[in-house]
């Protein structure tokens, strides 16, 4: 994948019209051979936006405090990952593509007042036996120091192709059986949760808003963001975290329909926190994931 000059933006994309492209490229079908762009984009350090951190922190239960919460910067940088998704240069359907795995590394704490300089880009594809994967990488730097990565992989089935062997899971693991739990809390998940999310977010995806728009996409319901049902079970792990540079990773396993009540199960293992989410019956898993201390660091 070649190297290619960084479109670097002043403010934050406007999202309106990133879904607006989305939108209009809901039909596109890829076929053939396919590669990924890098498609480099990076926005220079913006003033916080306290009112919406304060309802970021109060709608998925994170405590105020000095420093942001680890999955803050993700919800930071959205808006930089819908511009990459709805670039021309993009060659997939955005509309079509689903959250797969999250894996965030923290190397110390970010104060919230921290003039966070964030860089993305895309990896290359991988082809799955489920359809393409994709890995998008955003560093979070301040005066060129490497505080906080994150990698988002999503799936798209748009391809209509000879699929390939399952991808390797990329850094993350399962949970190790050898755990001591430590807390079980009921998540009561309203209907309105998705519509109040996107607000805070900008990730205005109708399979989030309500019953009626999902319908269309194969849900029978609206479903809730993954990245609130991480950030949710980040918020309730928090006290028990590791100290210092920490790698969180989660795998989203089933989605979460508006409205449900789940259950957030949270346990000590050999190498960490152990978090999953599970349906009231517990029949059901809608995400796995850990929390680890961080060896290694840049």
């Amino acid at each position: 994948m070649a190297q290619t000059q960084p479109q670097i933006f002043q403010t934050p994309p406007h999202f309106a019209p990133s879904w607006l492209r989305a939108i209009a490229a809901a039909t596109k079908s890829p076929k053939g051979e396919l590669t990924l762009p890098r498609l480099d984009m990076e926005l220079v350090p913006q003033p916080l936006d306290a009112q919406r951190l304060a309802n970021y922190r109060q709608l998925c239960g994170f405590v105020d405090g000095p420093t942001l919460p680890p999955t803050w910067p993700q919800v930071a940088s959205g808006a930089l990952h819908m511009q990459m998704l709805t670039d021309p240069g993009f060659p997939l359907p955005a509309m079509g593509v689903v959250h797969l795995r999250n894996h965030i590394e923290q190397y110390a704490p970010i104060p919230v007042d921290a003039p966070l300089h964030y860089a993305c880009h895309l990896e290359p594809l991988r082809v799955t036996d489920k359809g393409d994967e994709i890995d998008l990488v955003t560093d979070a730097t301040v005066n060129g120091k490497l505080l906080w990565r994150a990698v988002i992989t999503m799936l798209s089935r748009a391809r209509k192709v000879k699929r390939g062997t399952p991808a390797a899971v990329v850094a993350m693991a399962e949970p190790t059986g050898a755990v001591h739990p430590l807390r079980s809390v009921v998540l009561q998940v309203p209907e309105d949760l998705g519509r109040r999310y996107a607000r805070v977010a900008g990730d205005f995806n109708p399979i989030h808003q309500h019953a009626l728009l999902a319908k269309p996409f194969g849900f029978k319901r609206a479903i809730i963001h993954g990245m609130w049902s991480l950030g949710r079970a980040v918020a309730v792990c928090q006290e028990d975290m590791p100290a210092g540079p920490v790698a969180i990773d989660v795998a989203f396993r089933r989605p979460i329909f508006l409205p449900s009540t789940v259950v957030l199960n949270v346990a000590r293992g050999e190498g960490g926190l152990e978090f999953v989410i599970v349906s009231k019956d517990g029949r059901t898993v809608h995400l796995r994931g850990t929390i680890r201390p961080l060896a290694r660091t840049p």
